[in-house]
């Protein structure tokens, strides 16, 4: 059986509080489904199905990622592939760490997975359907929902169910002073 897994970092309540105020001023109309509060957090990989014989690799090729605690600033709101065409509302994450964070991550499992090209954000709601959300893009454009710092990120198990997902740390990977 195959396991759905991707690599995160967590959001501290403050943040997430800040975040659902923000998932509250989104319409309430049919096609957008806001992500609960207590699932939010960055992906800095999506790894995807995952046969579980690969859990021991992919422990020891995180245990590699060497990196200092640093602070994230969760600023904006903005939509993915674009404003035409919504499939994801996101608020943005600010601090080149966290993009270096997901680029060392990505080349410590490049012989397992594809590399891809991380994008920090925060997904907020997901759009099924033609939206238009200029207004709340505006209103929210430079909007500050905090800052925290980083100092671990986790291997998590995503498991589908008809409630939404739950979501599972397999394992956490602390920072570490480079050297």
């Amino acid at each position: 059986m195959r396991m759905r897994l991707f690599i995160a970092v967590a959001i501290p309540p403050k943040v997430k509080r800040a975040l659902a105020e923000a998932q509250e001023r989104l319409p309430n109309e049919g096609g957008l489904k806001r992500v609960e509060p207590h699932l939010l957090h960055i992906t800095l990989k999506f790894l995807g199905e995952v046969n579980p014989k690969m859990l021991e690799r992919i422990g020891n090729a995180l245990g590699e990622v060497s990196f200092s605690p640093f602070y994230v600033d969760v600023r904006g709101v903005g939509v993915f592939p674009s404003p035409d065409y919504i499939r994801v509302v996101w608020a943005g994450c600010e601090n080149r760490a966290l993009e270096k964070l997901a680029e060392q991550i990505n080349g410590k499992l490049a012989g397992l997975f594809a590399e891809e090209k991380f994008s920090p954000h925060i997904t907020i709601a997901r759009v099924k359907r033609k939206l238009a959300l200029g207004d709340y893009l505006k209103e929210n454009a430079g909007r500050d929902f905090g800052r925290f710092q980083v100092g671990e990120f986790h291997l998590v198990e995503s498991i589908l169910g008809s409630g939404g997902p739950k979501y599972s740390i397999l394992s956490t990977y602390r920072a570490k002073i480079n050297s």
